[in-house]
């Protein structure tokens, strides 16, 4: 059956009270988790000062030229239009609390995932300029084991810039984590189709979605593109199908990507790769309000470790 309601992620900016306070009231995060449970997707709005996220955005763009350049450079999905990229964690400049320990996020976090969430994930998102015709295929990141079927983990994006169908804003298909489940998926027959998926194996499940599951969703919602810019946070369930857009603009499309993890589930295998140079910021943050599970490098090791570009929540394997 075709939905009745408008097709459309659901945005939630806190009210000056809201602001004041450092959390959203009762009434609206009620509203927000029950937009984020039917949808799979919600968008917390005017939540980090944009200030912080124009010099950000600066700062990786610079980076991105530099990664472009590097011929050893991987790209998501085999695509050579979309790539991982890691934020400047060194470099205190660009390291605040309202970024990385968003308190209007982690209100979210708790209350969807459990308390107390574990943060284990950290990276950015990268649609390159001008990579017009150059698409991923709709996936979902729940890839190469079958997934729970309940909130067991999402990913809070941060968009650098604004998003936009010219820019490369993300495909969502809304709702398509609620029934969703690894039969949907393709699967590992081939060491050809584990080649873009490093933690597959033969016969796991891998991310991209089999065309007869897209069309039957397509006639319940479609995929759309919603648009949102910086001081915004997409939260995203993991198991909700997406994929990476080409960007038709001369500009770098950045989003940082923090994953956090229901303290529910058994997943072990990610943590995140920190700068031990920075681990007061990141110890010190955290509060209570979150577990930080991490690994800790000497600034020079950290430069050259590549550790923190495996994705995989699953279980012990």
């Amino acid at each position: 059956m075709a939905i009745t309601r408008p097709n459309q992620v659901q945005g939630f900016q806190p009210s000056e009270a809201e602001q004041k306070a450092g959390q959203y009231s009762p009434e609206t995060l009620g509203r927000i988790l029950s937009a984020f449970h039917q949808d799979g997707l919600v968008v917390l709005s005017s939540v980090i000062p944009r200030e912080m996220i124009t010099k950000l955005n600066e700062k990786m763009c610079e980076d991105a030229e530099r990664k472009i350049k590097d011929p050893t450079q991987g790209y998501n999905h085999g695509v050579k239009s979309n790539f991982l990229q890691r934020p400047p964690v060194t470099d205190p400049d660009y390291l605040h609390e309202e970024i990385y320990f968003n308190q209007f996020l982690l209100q979210v976090a708790n209350a969807y995932l459990g308390s107390t969430p574990i943060w284990n994930w950290l990276t950015a998102n990268t649609a390159l300029a001008n990579t017009r015709g150059m698409r991923q295929p709709a996936h979902k990141d729940s890839g190469c084991f079958a997934h729970p079927q309940y909130p067991y983990y999402f990913i809070a994006n941060v968009p650098l810039c604004d998003f936009t169908v010219e820019s490369g804003s993300t495909e969502f298909w809304l709702g398509s984590h609620l029934e969703t489940c690894s039969d949907d998926q393709l699967k590992a027959e081939t060491p050809d189709d584990m080649k873009p998926y490093p933690m597959s194996r033969l016969g796991d499940p891998i991310p991209p979605i089999a065309d007869w599951a897209k069309e039957e969703r397509a006639k319940v919602r479609p995929p759309i593109q919603p648009q949102c810019g910086p001081g915004d946070i997409m939260i995203r369930d993991l198991r909700t199908w997406h994929a990476g857009m080409p960007n038709f603009s001369d500009k770098h499309r950045i989003m940082l990507g923090l994953g956090y993890q229901s303290p529910h589930h058994t997943g072990e295998f990610m943590s995140l790769h920190l700068p031990l140079s920075q681990k007061e910021f990141f110890a010190e943050k955290a509060a209570g309000r979150v577990e930080v599970r991490a690994k800790w490098y000497e600034d020079e090791e950290f430069a050259k470790t590549k550790a923190d570009t495996a994705f995989y929540a699953g279980p012990p394997r």
